[in-house]
């Protein structure tokens, strides 16, 4: 795969050396919309090193473990060391530590870490490679090209569009780290309290704040050190496999942290052309039936309806919800040509009126009455009369007529 060279790209005319360097193609090019600065910013690049590591596990054994012993009615807590090539030399060779003067050191801890490796189940899954598009991203709203505005006191400015600052961060190397644990004591009785007391942290996540990993106890091993002229020791070997992350500030003389501005997109408005009226009539349209998954999942649709002046609406989910909520109403018998109810009619979310007379239909024993055979103007404010023209209906109305108004009702 090629690579970023950028001692073959001119840096006056941005023109790239013909010349291949590596691979069976040439050089990329320096994409500069790519590159935004970060010398403006406070925000630190994140990284993880094996001493960060090796820092969280020691602070958790000083720090949450606290492993101490009892001596004399004493109790004695037991110094952690992390042990450097030397001290290490020492302990393989005579199995024990001494101080600068000379003498023994008990109770003492030893930490080593003796392996790193690459997590296999991780490689499998390619999650360690880097190819393009394969980062972590954190988004910040407020940055110089979307600034807050007061509330109280709003400064007459063009805004921008809204933009959010985006910081990519490289995936981690996912390790697995072993270490060894040596615990000294003078008796056995110190040293298998002091084991007790590590045990239970065996299903913990060991380390300090941000830094916590996963950490496993092995099988530990026991063993006794009687050196002619020496004071007994019991030592203890626990191994502790701990499952890591490590991520340098810079791979191949590139920052691991970049960051770019979010990408303007251009929204296309749905636009219909309706063949009759939707708030004329209970029946809804067969094109906004169609995109009525489209408004009730938060998409609003622009409709062109005859009758609206040349103009269009916004059909959302607060007016596609009017539309389509229709509900019956029974009347109550005045006499021969009147009927009323106290339901009230919904108010239209675009027109802020209450909904038409043709916004509703009625049904006499199950039968459609024709708009021309009565007279109604429906209020949201006021008990709804309904006066029927009986020479138009044919009939007049009885006590007994069951009439239903099916329509757009509050």
């Amino acid at each position: 795969m090629p690579r970023y060279n950028r001692e073959n790209v001119d840096r006056k005319t941005n023109k790239p050396n013909p010349a291949v360097t590596e691979g069976l193609q040439p050089d990329i090019l320096l994409n500069r919309a790519l590159q935004t600065r970060r010398d403006d910013d406070v925000i630190r690049t994140k990284k993880r090193t094996l001493y960060d590591i090796d820092y969280a596990i020691k602070w958790y054994i000083d720090n949450e473990i606290q492993p101490q012993i009892t001596d004399n009615e004493t109790v004695i807590p037991i110094p952690v060391i992390f042990a450097n090539g030397e001290k290490w030399d020492n302990v393989r060779r005579l199995g024990y530590l001494r101080d600068e003067k000379g003498m023994l050191q008990s109770p003492a801890i030893m930490l080593k870490r003796t392996s790193a490796v690459e997590r296999d189940n991780m490689r499998t899954l390619d999650v360690n490679r880097m190819p393009a598009q394969n980062f972590l991203t954190a988004r910040q709203k407020y940055n110089a090209r979307n600034r807050y505005e007061d509330e109280l006191f709003p400064t007459p400015s063009n805004q921008p569009a809204e933009s959010q600052t985006i910081y990519v961060v490289d995936i981690p190397k996912y390790m697995t780290i072993e270490y060894e644990m040596m615990l000294w004591c003078d008796f056995t009785t110190q040293l298998n309290d002091v084991v007790d007391q590590v045990l239970p942290y065996g299903r913990y996540l060991w380390g300090n704040e941000g830094n916590r990993f996963a950490t496993s106890i092995g099988s530990i091993s026991f063993e006794t050190i009687n050196t002619s002229g020496e004071d007994r020791l019991v030592r203890a070997t626990i191994p502790l496999t701990v499952q890591g992350t490590l991520l340098s500030q810079q791979e191949a003389r590139v920052e691991t942290l970049k960051t770019m501005y979010s990408v303007k997109k251009v929204v296309y408005d749905t636009v219909l052309d309706l063949d009759a009226n939707a708030f004329e009539s209970t029946a809804i349209p067969y094109a906004l039936q169609n995109a009525s998954q489209l408004i009730f999942s938060g998409t609003p649709i622009q409709v062109n309806m005859p009758g609206s002046g040349g103009g269009s609406s916004t059909i959302d989910v607060v007016v596609m919800s009017y539309l389509t909520n229709l509900t019956d109403q029974i009347t109550t018998y005045s006499n021969s040509t009147t009927v009323t109810t106290t339901a009230l009619a919904a108010t239209n979310p675009v027109t802020n009126l209450s909904a038409t007379v043709n916004e509703f239909d009625i049904y006499i024993n199950g039968q459609y009455t024709d708009k021309v055979a009565y007279t109604w103007t429906p209020s949201n404010i006021a008990t709804q009369t309904i006066i029927f023209d009986t020479s138009t209906l044919g009939y007049s109305i009885t006590s007994d007529d069951l009439i239903v108004i099916n329509g757009r009702w509050a």
